[in-house]
């Protein structure tokens, strides 16, 4: 395992409370980040530099796109689709909602289902639920008991479903059933102390390595087809959050975070809250 420290850029200059769930959209040409606690829906063009934001009726903790290029939000513990004009369009509710909780992170399976974590914004321990929304529009819990449910990612050949608890500082695998979506046998993939940073936002790269970024880790952990950490990739920010690839595979997009930091931290990481970017060929070598 060794340390690496590319050149890191940065592509938008902001200050994002909670910078989060970055995703490139293939359709739009555009790379779509959220900021959680300032409630906004940000969509950044790399080719003219430019990011629009979008204002949104409450926290989002969730940021998705089908196959077929709809974006879906998670506000609070509520769906709600984006329209093409920007109107938001309710349209599912959590079976657990409840103001203490809101959704945390999302993707959908290559079979078009939605999976998210709930969480207890409080932080109330063994709370958190693992979810799966079918297109039929029917819920289902998969799996209970997370302290704060994060990250999430499928192997290469879509027999294994990956998800990430950021407190207890552990990536979980399970058996993935891609007809039926059932996942079962969980076991730990990888796991850190906490105090060394927080599995955060989680990726595959185009050789089948995870990226799981390390909150409080001022880093992203690349780690190995089977669970060992190959290297960690430097961010100059205590607090970077999730990361996603461009167009190109190569470029990689890191969302930051400046909630919680003291005013001497923030002096000393001054790009926090800000979209960051770097060649992840840099990296490897």
């Amino acid at each position: 395992m060794k340390d690496v420290a590319p050149n890191i850029a940065v592509a938008v200059r902001t200050k994002a409370a909670i910078g989060e769930s970055p995703l490139w959209s293939a359709r739009r040409e555009r790379l779509l980040w959220i900021d959680i606690m300032g409630r906004q829906l940000h969509t950044y063009d790399p080719a003219t530099g430019r990011d629009d934001a979008t204002e949104l009726p409450t926290a989002a903790g969730l940021l998705a796109e089908d196959s077929s290029g709809e974006i879906v939000l998670g506000l609070e513990h509520g769906l709600a689709r984006l329209g093409p004009d920007g109107e938001i369009e309710r349209f599912a509710r959590a079976p657990h909602a409840d103001p203490a909780v809101r959704f945390n992170d999302g993707k959908f399976d290559p079979q078009g289902r939605l999976w998210t974590g709930l969480m207890n914004k409080e932080g109330k321990k063994g709370s958190g639920v693992l979810y799966r929304f079918d297109p039929d529009g029917t819920w289902h819990v998969a799996d209970t008991g997370f302290d704060l449910p994060n990250g999430m990612e499928w192997s290469r050949d879509g027999r294994t479903f990956y998800f990430t608890d950021s407190h207890k500082g552990e990536i979980y695998a399970y058996d993935f059933n891609s007809v039926s979506g059932k996942v079962e046998n969980r076991r730990q993939f990888f796991g850190m102390n906490p105090a060394d940073g927080k599995p955060d936002g989680l990726t595959m790269d185009p050789e089948g390595y995870f990226l799981s970024v390390l909150f409080d880790g001022s880093a992203i952990a690349r780690i190995a087809p089977d669970g060992s950490l190959e290297r960690t990739i430097l961010l100059p920010v205590p607090r970077a959050t999730s990361c996603a690839f461009g167009s190109d595979a190569r470029t990689l997009f890191v969302t930051t975070a400046r909630i919680g930091l003291s005013d001497a931290q923030l002096d000393d990481a001054p790009l926090s809250g800000s979209l960051l970017q770097l060649d992840y060929d840099d990296a490897l070598r």
